[in-house]
């Protein structure tokens, strides 16, 4: 179990969050009149597959890759590079399985169906950097405070 306080039970409670707001996304895209109706009646089962793939990628991949960070950066010697490279990281995730969405279904932009599907990904994409950031913020606000006070 988590400890009571302290730093590694505020991540695990937001990445629990994280997970929770990430699968309720993916629940909302693929609702049985939704978007993965309409790929899973017009693409191969292997496309679909595939599809479905990159669907699941975009959405889970900014809150698995800010607690990759947040961890990495913990036990890493230069944590602050992992600080700094959370946002291309996430973007390039979100952007490569969002591309690889698009050619699966031939479709030439995300204005088509797939960008329905996506969305969630992409506001995803927007928020776990956020809440990432305002997080270690007041953490090491925290810890500054905690070693003023021991002067």
């Amino acid at each position: 179990m988590m400890p009571r306080h302290g730093t590694l039970r505020g991540v695990g409670l937001t990445a629990l969050g994280a997970v929770v707001v990430a699968g309720s996304f993916v629940a909302l895209g693929l609702r049985p009149d939704g978007i993965a109706s309409y790929y899973r009646d017009t693409l191969t089962p292997a496309g679909f597959a595939i599809w479905f793939c990159g669907f699941v990628a975009a959405t889970l991949a900014p809150p698995a890759i800010a607690v990759l960070c947040w961890f990495g950066a913990m036990r890493f010697r230069y944590g602050w590079l992992l600080h700094i490279l959370l946002v291309p990281a996430t973007y390039a995730a979100v952007r490569g399985s969002i591309a690889l969405m698009l050619a699966v279904a031939s479709e030439p932009d995300s204005d088509g169906p797939t960008r329905w599907a996506t969305d969630p990904a992409v506001m995803l994409m927007v928020v776990c950097p956020i809440v990432y950031f305002l997080i270690l913020g007041s953490t090491k606000l925290r810890e500054h405070r905690a070693s003023a006070n021991d002067c």
